[in-house]
């Protein structure tokens, strides 16, 4: 369905007869303003416009013709301003199209559940617009769009989240999983390390053992000598012996007495 945004343009009462702005300036400048604003002079027709203002500050109505300038210029969000004020201040004729206008402009700022409001309550007022129902389904369905753009985006979020914390996790564990390597690394290089200093122990304990042994070695005497130092101490042995048994017979002599001569 094609999109209808027509803006109502409703100009004050004073502004359609030439005799009705006499003396009054508010009423003048609204004129004017309509007959610029129906030439595409938006500026200039806001300008009088607010100028209007200035007389009649409560004016629903220069508050929509100041909200359709503006929408024209493309500030839809000062014409919100404006056209919710015309809704706050004026009859239910006037009311039920700055309704509408006000749902115009919220949809061109995407607010389309607001939209769609406005335009309900338009058609509360008067409900054979068909302009208001059309911008109502196109508001409706826009607001459906968005909703299921908003939950989209949201999935996409949570899965980037979810991506997000799956990396971290993987990161953390490829961490953790450098620093077991290098702990298992750093105790196999002390392991390494007690086991090369345990065998440099090992071998200057067995040196220091050949050492011992070569020394007690050196100290000793061989078999030879010690079979050498055997015959002598038998020999010596012997001869102390001899010496004891001559030693006896001279005791033995001795114990005798002396030599007794024949009696011839």
């Amino acid at each position: 369905m094609k999109m209808i945004l027509t803006i109502s343009i409703f100009a004050a009462t004073w502004s359609l007869g030439s005799a009705s702005t006499i003396g009054d300036p508010a009423a003048s400048k609204s004129a004017e303003a309509k007959d610029l604003y129906d030439k595409g002079d938006f500026d200039d027709a806001l300008r009088l416009y607010r100028d209007a203002q200035l007389e009649r500050p409560n004016s629903p109505h220069l508050n929509f013709n100041v909200g359709n300038a503006l929408f024209k210029k493309g500030d839809f969000e000062s014409a919100v301003d404006e056209f919710s004020q015309s809704v706050e201040r004026s009859g239910e004729n006037l009311k039920s199209r700055s309704l509408y206008n006000l749902g115009n402009a919220l949809f061109l700022q995407q607010e389309y559940e607001k939209a769609a409001e406005s335009y309900r309550e338009a058609l509360r007022i008067d409900p054979d617009d068909e302009d208001s129902k059309a911008n109502l389904e196109l508001a409706l369905r826009k607001q459906q769009e968005q909703q299921e753009q908003q939950e989209q985006q949201e999935q996409q979020e949570q899965q980037q989240e979810q991506e997000q914390q799956q990396e971290q996790e993987q990161q953390q564990e490829q961490e953790q999983q450098q620093e077991q390597e290098q702990q298992q690394e750093q105790e196999q290089q002390e392991q390494q390390r007690e086991q090369e200093q345990q065998q440099e122990q090992e071998q200057q304990q067995e040196q220091e053992q050949q050492q011992e042994q070569e020394q007690q070695e050196q100290q000793e005497p061989n078999a030879e000598e010690v079979d050498k130092m055997g015959e002598q101490d038998a020999e010596q042995l012997l001869d102390a012996l001899k010496d004891r048994e001559k030693d006896a017979q001279r005791r033995r002599f001795r114990a005798t007495g002396e030599t007794h001569g024949k009696d011839w």
